[in-house]
């Protein structure tokens, strides 16, 4: 696995976040400088690539074409060698049907969304100088899941942001009861130099944020124990990263990202197995964040 930069810098102006004053506007490169790269990439081994930007969605907005990112989807799936291609950090509102559509049947994208949501209720969206809204939210999620039942989604939330009541962090509890999203990670908001968020009213006080954090946690551990239970006894496709003694290995399926997400522990690994290689395997439990697996027969 390699990750490969679609571009440099936000346009955004999200109120929580100092990351375009000090790295700029946002800069896509060319298609056939992503290209060479991922195509260099793959000669040597790397079958999985995971494309990165501050926000991936507006890729070619500054080459002349809001379909570019589309196109180079496509292109990639032609390079010899690549197996896997992971889309990053996805702005909802700029997520149009041809790149959902695109990501949903491209033999090499994953399924997987990473979505970056940040709230479900709509007035600390706006504080936040964000759009959206948990009805919104969900209708994006169920527009992605009758394109693939099987897409995995991850996202991350803020809680504690100036200005959130109790009925707003109620509203994103309800959200993520309702999206049964796969992996989500959870932080208390803390004042940043540089961000229009510092002169927000209606300071959160931290204990209170740490608390909300905590109880958004334990409505998500349910969700994820659900719907890893729900792969019991399906088919998937392990990507092999360790291989240990006894002929157990792990590894990733195209529903978990490197480093973030949980990871599938595969028993009676056949010899030989090396990392690098592709197991498809049966699922056959699940424990918390990871799933175990036998290979299929």
């Amino acid at each position: 696995m390699a990750p490969v930069k679609l571009a440099e810098g936000c346009d955004r102006d999200c109120s929580f976040c100092a990351i375009p004053s000090f790295r700029g506007p946002f800069r896509s490169r060319r298609p056939t400088e992503v290209l060479d790269e991922v195509g260099w990439l793959a000669g040597p081994g790397v079958s999985e690539v995971c494309l990165v930007a501050e926000n991936s969605t507006s890729y070619g907005k500054d080459l002349g074409g809001r379909e570019a990112l589309v196109h180079l989807l496509r292109d990639l799936a032609g390079v010899e060698g690549l197996r896997r291609v992971r889309l990053n950090y996805l702005q909802p509102d700029e997520l149009t049907p041809g790149l959902l559509e695109e990501m949903a049947a491209n033999p090499v994208v994953c399924s997987y969304f990473d979505l970056s949501l940040q709230h479900a209720s709509a007035p600390v969206l706006r504080r936040m100088r964000r759009g959206g809204s948990r009805a919104a939210f969900l209708e994006l999620v169920r527009r992605i899941r009758d394109l693939d039942p099987d897409a995995a989604f991850r996202s991350n939330f803020i809680l504690g942001f100036p200005g959130e009541r109790r009925a707003d962090v109620r509203e994103l509890e309800a959200f993520l009861e309702a999206a049964r999203l796969d992996w989500v990670a959870f932080f208390a908001w803390s004042p940043e130099d540089g961000t229009a968020a510092l002169g927000l009213d209606g300071r959160v006080p931290e204990a209170t944020a740490r608390d909300r954090v905590e109880r958004a946690q334990e409505v998500q551990d349910r969700v994820l124990a659900e719907t890893q239970e729900a792969w019991v006894g399906r088919r998937l496709e392990v990507l092999v990263e360790r291989v240990e003694a006894g002929g157990a290995a792990e590894g990733r399926s195209f529903r978990e990202a490197p480093d973030t997400d949980g990871v599938v522990r595969v028993e009676g690994a056949p010899g030989g197995l090396r990392v690098g290689e592709y197991l498809p395997v049966v699922v056959t439990a699940a424990e918390g964040p990871e799933l175990l697996a036998r290979p299929a027969g």
